[in-house]
C-alpha cells in the first residue's frame, strides 16, 4: 500500500508539473489528437475504397483506434517511465530507484509522464465513442467495452515493459528495444483485415499487437466467449513474463558494469 500512495503521489505530481506551462500543456495534447487524425483518415478511405476486408468496415477503424489509441495514452501518460528503462541502464541512473525499499518496478512505472499522450488519450477516447454510437451499442457492449480496454492497457504496459527490458542484456540496448517496441505498436493501428493465417497468430501470440486493437474490435461486434478467454490469458501470460523478466533481469544490472554503464 506504501508504494502504491508513492505511486499515485508520483503521478498527481508529475502531472502538476507538466500543467505548470499550460498553453503548451494544452498545445501538446491537441497537437498530438490532431496528429493522430491523419492515420485514421487514411485507413477509413481505404477501407472506403477497397471495401469489406475480412469482416471490416471502414467505420471498424475507429473502434481500433479507440482501443489501441485509448491503452497508448493511459500507459504512455502515467506510467511513462518504463520507456526510459535503457536510458536509467545506460546512465546509471537506474541506482536512484534501487536504494529505497519501495516497489522498484512501480517506482519506474511513475517516475516520468509524457504530456503527449494525453492527446492520444483523448484521440481514443473521441474514437472510441464515434465507433460505439455508430454501431448502437447496448449496455451489456459498453461494459464489455470497458473491460477490454483494462486488459488491453494490461497488454500494452507488459509488453513494452519487455521490450525495454530486453536493454539489460544488449550494449545498444536501447535501440533494440524501441525497434521491438516499435513493431508492437505500429501493428496494433494496422487495419485489422489484412491479418489472416500465421501472420495472424504471429500478431496475437509473439506481438500481441492484435490484442491491443483488432481482436477487441471483433469481440464487441460479435462476442464469442472463447475469444474473451484468449484476450483474457494472453494478458495474463504477457504480465506475468514481463514482471518476472524485469526482475530477473535487474540481477545483471551493475552501475560498473563492462557495458559502460555509468561512464
Amino acid at each position: 500500500m506504501g508504494s502504491l500512495r508513492l505511486a499515485v503521489l508520483n503521478i498527481k505530481k508529475n502531472i502538476a508539473n507538466a500543467k505548470e506551462l499550460k498553453l503548451s500543456f494544452m498545445i501538446t495534447i491537441f497537437g498530438m489528437a490532431i496528429n493522430n487524425i491523419s492515420f485514421l483518415i487514411i485507413w477509413y478511405y481505404f477501407g472506403k475504397t477497397v471495401g469489406i476486408i475480412n469482416g471490416w468496415k471502414p467505420l471498424d477503424i475507429f473502434g481500433l483506434y479507440g482501443f489501441s489509441t485509448t491503452a497508448y495514452g493511459i500507459i504512455s501518460s502515467v506510467f511513462a517511465g518504463i520507456f526510459d528503462i535503457p536510458t536509467y541502464i545506460t546512465n546509471a541512473t537506474l541506482d536512484n530507484f534501487l536504494l529505497t525499499p519501495k516497489n522498484i518496478l512501480l517506482k519506474i512505472s511513475t517516475s516520468k509522464v509524457r504530456t503527449s499522450a494525453f492527446g492520444d488519450l483523448l484521440f481514443g477516447i473521441i474514437c472510441f465513442i464515434v465507433f460505439t454510437v455508430s454501431n448502437k451499442f447496448t449496455f451489456i457492449q459498453y461494459l464489455l467495452s470497458l473491460l477490454l480496454i483494462i486488459i488491453v492497457s494490461i497488454v500494452f504496459y507488459s509488453f513494452s515493459l519487455f521490450s525495454m527490458t530486453v536493454s539489460f542484456y544488449l550494449m545498444d540496448g536501447h535501440n533494440v528495444s524501441n525497434g521491438l517496441y516499435g513493431i508492437f505498436v505500429s501493428n496494433s493501428i494496422y487495419h485489422g483485415g489484412a491479418f489472416t493465417g500465421i501472420l495472424r497468430l504471429v500478431f496475437i501470440i509473439l506481438v500481441p499487437s492484435l490484442v491491443v486493437g483488432a481482436l477487441p474490435v471483433e469481440l464487441v461486434k460479435d462476442f464469442s466467449l472463447m475469444k474473451l478467454l484468449v484476450i483474457g490469458l494472453i494478458a495474463i501470460f504477457w504480465g506475468v513474463i514481463s514482471v518476472s523478466f524485469f526482475y530477473k533481469s535487474l540481477k545483471r544490472y551493475d552501475s560498473n558494469s563492462l557495458f559502460g554503464f555509468g561512464s
